[in-house]
C-alpha cells in the first residue's frame, strides 16, 4: 500500500514540477535552510477515542530550489516526534498511555511564493513526506497511583507516508531572509502493523533562516 500511494504521489509531483517551473530553469537558484519549532502530534482513525496531542520540538534543514515566477521545491532532513496520549480502561482500571515515535522524515515540496521579491511574501506548498522510525515506546501509566511502565513498542511500522500541506513567509530582515511558517502532516499509512488502522496527525509550527 506504501509503495502505491509513493509511486502516485512522487509522479505527480515531477510532471507538475517540470511543467510549472521548466520556462524558468536558467535563472532557478538553490538556496539552504534551517528551521525549528514545535509540533503537536495524535492520531486519527474510526476506532480511536479519547486521543489528545502531545507537544514536542522539531528541527532540521535541507534546500529549496526558487524559481523567478514563484514556484519553489524544497527536501530536506528533520527530526520529528508523532505518537499521542490515550486514555482507556483496563479490567476496570483507567489507564492513561502516551505513544512516542521518533521519525527521520524527508519531505518533497511543490510550493508557490506570492510576491517573491518583496520585503514578505507569502507562500502555499504541499507534497508528500517519507518518514523513516528511528524508536517508538508507550508509557502507561495507572490513573490515581503511582504505577507507570514503559516499553518499546513493536507494533509500530518502519516507515509512515504522509501529505504535507502548509503556508510559510519569507521576511527580509537586513541582509538576512527568516521564514516561519505552519504545516500540517496527515498520515496515508497505517502507523502501526496491527488492525484496526490508526494514522499519525501532525501540526508544525517553525521558524528558520535561509541562506
Amino acid at each position: 500500500m506504501i509503495n502505491e500511494y509513493s509511486k502516485g504521489l512522487f509522479c505527480a509531483l515531477t510532471v507538475l514540477t517540470l511543467a510549472m517551473v521548466a520556462p524558468n530553469c536558467a535563472e532557478a537558484q538553490f538556496r539552504a535552510l534551517m528551521q525549528a519549532g514545535v509540533s503537536g502530534s495524535s492520531f486519527r482513525g474510526d476506532t480511536v477515542k479519547n486521543a489528545s496531542y502531545i507537544k514536542r520540538l522539531v528541527g532540521g534543514g535541507g534546500l529549496r530550489y526558487e524559481y523567478p515566477s514563484g514556484f519553489e521545491f524544497e527536501t530536506g532532513v528533520y527530526y520529528l516526534v508523532k505518537g499521542g496520549a490515550l486514555k482507556f480502561d483496563f479490567e476496570d482500571i483507567p489507564i492513561e498511555g502516551l505513544s512516542e515515535i521518533t521519525y527521520i522524515e524527508v519531505p518533497f515540496l511543490l510550493g508557490y511564493r506570492i510576491n517573491p521579491y518583496k520585503r514578505i511574501s507569502p507562500r502555499l506548498f504541499a507534497g508528500p513526506a517519507m518518514a523513516f522510525k528511528t524508536e517508538a515506546q508507550i508509557t502507561y501509566n495507572a490513573v490515581g497511583s503511582s504505577f507507570e511502565q514503559t516499553e518499546q513498542d513493536l507494533t509500530v511500522e518502519g516507515q509512515d507516508l504522509g501529505l504535507i500541506v502548509g503556508l510559510d513567509f519569507n521576511a527580509r530582515v537586513g541582509s538576512e531572509t527568516l521564514t516561519f511558517g505552519l504545516r500540517s502532516t496527515y498520515s496515508l499509512s497505517n502507523a502501526r502493523s496491527e488492525k484496526p488502522e490508526i494514522y499519525n496527525t501532525s501540526y508544525v509550527l517553525m521558524a528558520g533562516i535561509i541562506f
